[in-house]
Parts: C-alpha cells; sequence; structure tokens
C-alpha cells in the first residue's frame, strides 16, 4: 500500500492520482533552459550531484523532465534523479520527507550520448502555477556545463563521502519541465539570446523577462494563463551558429519539441549584427528579416504564432558601429510593420534612452551597454502585451 506524503504550507504533496481524474490530460511546458555548448576552455566537474531551483510555471497533475547534452563535448550517465520541495524560499536545500525518485523507463538512470536528449517517465503528484521545486541529477561521469548561467539558483557536490554542495553558475543539463494539466490553455516559448536568457540579471528565482512574463502570467485566472519557457541562449545568431546552432537550427529543438507550444515571442539579432563583418560578410537588414520570415515559416507550419520583438539598444557595446546601428534601426522598422511577425513587443521602446536612442536608459545600464539589468529586464517583461498570448480558439 502506497501512502501519500501530504506537506503544509508551501511543500509538495507527493501523492497518487488516480489515472482517470481527468479526461483530456494536455501535457504543457512549465519551464525550460535551452542546452548550449561549454568551451574547451570550462572546468570539468567530476562525478558528482547538480542540485537546480526550478519555478514552474503552469499547474498540473504529473510532471515530465527532459535532460539534454545535445551540444556537450563527451558522453554522459545520469545514475539517479530526485524531484522534492524546497526547504525555503530560496537556497537549493531538498524536504527530506518529500524526495520522490524519477525514472526512465522504470530504471533509475540512463546514458545520455552527445547529441542525445533523455526524458523521463511521467511523475505524478499535484503540482501548482509558481511552485519552486529542487531536481536533483548525479552523474557517474564527469560533466562539464557551459557557464553562462547568472540567474538561477544551483549547487554542485562530487561523489565523495561527506561532500558538501556549493553554487555553482552554470547551464543546466535539465533542460525542459513538462506538466500535465486537465487544461493548459497555452504555452508561451521565449526565444532568443543572452537577453532572453537572462545575463546579467541575477534574481534567483525570476529569470530574465521571461521570468516577468511569467510573473504577470501567474495572475490571471487559469483559463487564461499561459506556461512561459525560457530558451534563451547567450551568444546565440539567427542565421549562423554562434553559442549553439543558429535559431533556425534549433528551432525544432527549442521550440517544437515543447509540448503545446502556442507562441513564441522573439528576440534575437543583435549577435548576427554585432557580430557580422564587413564588406561581403556584414549582415544586412534583408538578410535578417529574411531569417526571421524562415522562423515564423517554420513556427506556422506546426499552427505556432510569433510574437517578434524589436532589437534593445546597444550602440556603445564593443562589437557596434554606426553602420551596424542602421541596420538595427532598419531591422527594428520592417518589425514595426507587424509585416514580419505576427504581433510585436516594442522591446527597444521599453528600455531605450530619450536622450539617446541608440543606448539603454542609463538605470538600465549595468555598463556594458548591451544587457539590461534587472530592472531593465523587468521592465521588458512588462512591455509584453498579454493580449497577444491569448489561449488557441
Amino acid at each position: 500500500m502506497r501512502i501519500p506524503i501530504i506537506l503544509a504550507a508551501c511543500g509538495l504533496a507527493f501523492s497518487a492520482v488516480p489515472a482517470n481524474a481527468q479526461t483530456a490530460p494536455v501535457w504543457a511546458g512549465a519551464w525550460g533552459y535551452a542546452p548550449a555548448d561549454s568551451g574547451a576552455g570550462e572546468p570539468v566537474q567530476p562525478a558528482g550531484t547538480y542540485r537546480y531551483r526550478v519555478r514552474l510555471s503552469q499547474a498540473g497533475n504529473a510532471m515530465q523532465l527532459t535532460f539534454s547534452n545535445a551540444e556537450g563535448d563527451a558522453p554522459l550517465a545520469i545514475s539517479q534523479v530526485t524531484v522534492a520541495s524546497p526547504i525555503g524560499a530560496a537556497g537549493t536545500e531538498p524536504r527530506g520527507n518529500t524526495v520522490h525518485p524519477i525514472v526512465f523507463g522504470g530504471k533509475p538512470g540512463i546514458a545520455l550520448p552527445r547529441g542525445r536528449t533523455a526524458i523521463s517517465d511521467p511523475l505524478v503528484l499535484p503540482l501548482t502555477n509558481a511552485q519552486d521545486v529542487i531536481v536533483s541529477v548525479t552523474f557517474s561521469t564527469p560533466t562539464r556545463p557551459g557557464r553562462t548561467n547568472l540567474g538561477m539558483e544551483m549547487a554542485f557536490a562530487p561523489s565523495a563521502p561527506q561532500a558538501a554542495f556549493t553554487p555553482i553558475k552554470a547551464r543546466p543539463y535539465l533542460s525542459l519541465v513538462s506538466v500535465r494539466a486537465p487544461a493548459a490553455p497555452c504555452t508561451v516559448v521565449a526565444f532568443g539570446d543572452s537577453i532572453t536568457d537572462g545575463y546579467l540579471g541575477l534574481s534567483a528565482q525570476t529569470r530574465g523577462w521571461p521570468g516577468r512574463l511569467a510573473e504577470r502570467m501567474a495572475q490571471l485566472p487559469a483559463a487564461r494563463r499561459c506556461g512561459v519557457v525560457n530558451m534563451g541562449i547567450s551568444g546565440n545568431r539567427v542565421l549562423r551558429a554562434g553559442r549553439a546552432v543558429s535559431a533556425l537550427e534549433r528551432f525544432w529543438r527549442d521550440v517544437a519539441s515543447v509540448p503545446n507550444v502556442t507562441h513564441v515571442v522573439f528576440l534575437e539579432g543583435i549577435n548576427d549584427i554585432g557580430g557580422s563583418g564587413s564588406g561581403a560578410d556584414a549582415v544586412t537588414p534583408e538578410d535578417l528579416l529574411n531569417g526571421y520570415r524562415q522562423f515564423v515559416a517554420r513556427a506556422h507550419a506546426l499552427g505556432i504564432k510569433v510574437i517578434g520583438g524589436t532589437i534593445t539598444p546597444a550602440f556603445r557595446a564593443g562589437y557596434m558601429s554606426p553602420a551596424k546601428e542602421q541596420v538595427r534601426q532598419a531591422v527594428n522598422a520592417a518589425i514595426r510593420t507587424g509585416k514580419v511577425f505576427d504581433g510585436v513587443v516594442d522591446f527597444e521602446a521599453a528600455v531605450r534612452n530619450p536622450a539617446a536612442p541608440a543606448d539603454l536608459r542609463p538605470e538600465f545600464d549595468p555598463g556594458d551597454h548591451l544587457h539590461p539589468n534587472d530592472a531593465g529586464l523587468r521592465a521588458m517583461g512588462d512591455a509584453v502585451n498579454l493580449a497577444l498570448l491569448t489561449p488557441r480558439g
């Protein structure tokens, strides 16, 4: 006989839910972190356990985890995964009496060859919107995660007796959390580069402007609420590989694979502009707009709407120039016509300096003149018109 464990206050209730409790279950994305490559100079971690603190953006009665080695440079092996309620409002310490195992085909571990992903068996348990969970992942092999995470609570401990967990800043191998719900009206994938990823946004639980969007969605009635999945990658480009494969290539991996995806909020292109060369190697507005149209065509083929974001100011960033700034402005002008995407979010207007529109507002500029700080990312999340993100039908 299986005895459910019920927690009071903000804990998880890991109790079985009858299979017939819902008639038309819908799986939907509730959290995401797109995989990206780690550089050859990144430090290698020994076999050990990562703890990830994850905030869900959708309620449900079961969860399923996706782990990715899509951009890895060596095969990996997962020996154990667990999910638990956190002890407190911050940190990665799991509440001991809530730990629940995750399995893969009924087994506790699974191999992750290079370029592969693995999806767990469903874990049946009640989940609430905006709930935090601790996902603990033990690898029996060394790992070398990409070091681009700044806005997510996580910790690592080597597989050694009495080894302590210490905070670490790295991309998680957990790439998607999906939940099963009687009704999941819509799921939004936030797609972009470091500004979407949340680089320089240090909020522990609210990662980047998509995290602020998820906070706003959480205040809506359940029938109107979209889950939000952040698939930003620092250094990513639209037209060619940068950090990870190009946006056009990773559409299938990081958008189409998200269950119940109905919308994409797309913000990408500054790395294409800033990172391009001169002459024949220069990226033109039409080059970038053609890339956008290709992305939209892929989405429309699957019935997904794409909301385009204007590119935020970056004139004084190291890789920009007056000519490249003209490209950015021309691309934004085309986006604002409403003819490229299914809707528009004017991110540029939300963070630009009124006195110098090619620059970030001083209070939003952390000093690199490219990445908005937490206040700027919050303003971007507030700039999204929720009326653009409505359930199908």
